[in-house]
């Protein structure tokens, strides 16, 4: 039996669902990325597009062979240790699979990542989750207003939804966010979740 995978909503990406993912293979390793290519290249609904590095490229998802990625699309790591998922979501990345994840595994994990979600192979997000807290918890304690957007957050919602949801404007939900990024001391909506879940703050 095939072992689950975490995934969660994080921002989801509209797009439409007749037209193949644009998909960047990257490896500076020119073999990997090859069979990289060749592992993916039977999906029909995948459009690859075979690269060195991430840089200026645009694409609905990125599928990084290591940790070295920095894209503005989605990235999708693939590592040979489940215990460099924590590396691979502090640097960004949407999803972290295990090098030698079977092609199927791959092809829904981009899928997943292209529609604003978050993977992880069920042994790196226990290694995740269990991983110490660190030294200093918060830079300063969540107020009501922000857990609350906090939650709405780890349930994949976008800051109009969360404002329709919590009777505030756009504006301020984007003020709530930056509060609870500052306080989290991270950058991005999705280290802020994976963060907020390892502290208990909310529930995924």
């Amino acid at each position: 039996m095939a072992r689950p995978q975490l995934m969660f909503a994080s921002k989801p990406v509209p797009r439409h669902s007749d037209e193949p993912l644009r998909v960047g293979i990257v490896s500076d390793n020119p073999l990997r990325r090859a069979a990289l290519m060749m592992r993916l290249s039977g999906f029909d609904d995948l459009a690859l597009i075979e690269l060195a590095t991430s840089a200026d490229i645009r694409a609905d998802a990125i599928v990084c062979d290591g940790l070295g990625c920095d894209a503005a699309s989605p990235v999708l790591c693939l590592v040979d240790d489940p215990s460099k998922a924590a590396e691979a979501m502090r640097r960004g990345a949407a999803g972290v699979l295990l090098r030698d994840s079977a092609p199927r595994r791959v092809h829904a994990a981009i899928h997943a990542v292209a529609e604003g979600m978050l993977v992880i192979e069920e042994e790196g997000a226990e290694q995740l989750l269990r991983q110490p807290r660190m030294r200093i918890d918060l830079i300063e304690p969540l107020t009501e207003r922000e857990q609350q957007v906090a939650q709405l957050l780890a349930g994949g919602l976008t800051n109009k939804e969360i404002a329709q949801r919590l009777g505030i404007t756009a504006h301020t939900v984007k003020f709530h966010l930056n509060g609870i990024l500052r306080k989290l001391g991270v950058s991005t909506r999705t280290e802020a979740v994976v963060r907020a879940a390892r502290l208990g703050l909310v529930i995924l």
